[in-house]
């Protein structure tokens, strides 16, 4: 656990999944081997160049900032294990700023650093709620019924786990203030698995030369 939060200590940021604000994409232009994107966003305190943000998840730099547009570059990891090679101009992102290890946490500790990506496989209303259902690019031991996982930075509790299937019931608030409202069955999201989970997984690993699978998981009643 040292070792743990000494890398969110180290690290370029950390986030809690609670989305503060949303932006809309101006342009998103392959950059070397990475990509620049220009983000109109219309309000966003206390940010500056060189800042570290969570765009849609992602913990990207802020580079310029000139009339509401805020510019940043996406690493080419980033590009490959994101979503951001199919975002494009008029698209709605989630905007987060970094938190202090001293902030109160109200989601769950969130990197910023992407692990793959899942489609949105159906979305339906349940009164106030909104259920939506998604498939993982590839099956990971990450993935626990009533864990922790950032979708698109959000921090949101799966369930009715299937292999690569998951399901999330979004509150109202979540629902309009993000850019879930604007998803539609197909479309990609980002998808960041909880830190400690891989930490765990980790030391685990290390130590014994064991694979947490979910055979691993199940013999041990945690799946």
């Amino acid at each position: 656990m040292i070792a743990f939060f000494r890398a969110i200590r180290d690290g370029d940021g950390m986030f809690t999944g609670l989305i503060e604000s949303t932006g809309i994409v101006q342009r998103i232009e392959k950059k070397d081997a990475g990509a620049l994107i220009a983000v109109k966003i219309e309000s966003l305190p206390g940010a500056g160049k060189g800042d570290s943000i969570a765009v849609n998840g992602a913990c990207l730099t802020l580079t310029s900032l000139v009339n509401g547009i805020y510019t940043f570059d996406v690493s080419y990891e980033t590009m490959q294990k994101s979503a951001f090679d199919r975002v494009n101009a008029g698209d709605v992102v989630n905007i987060e700023m970094p938190r202090r290890v001293s902030d109160m946490l109200h989601g769950h500790i969130v990197n910023g650093h992407i692990d793959g990506t899942a489609i949105v496989t159906g979305i339906r209303s349940s009164g106030r709620y909104h259920i939506v259902t998604f498939e993982l690019s590839a099956k990971t031991p990450y993935l626990v019924e009533k864990g922790f996982i950032a979708v698109d930075g959000i921090s949101v509790t799966p369930y009715d786990v299937k292999e690569r299937m998951f399901t999330i019931s979004v509150i109202p608030y979540t629902y309009e203030h993000t850019n879930l409202k604007m998803k539609k069955s197909g479309e990609p999201v980002n998808i960041e698995f909880d830190i400690i989970a891989k930490y765990v997984e980790s030391m685990l690993n290390r130590n014994t030369g064991n694979k947490i699978t979910e055979t691993f998981l199940k013999e041990r009643g945690f799946a």
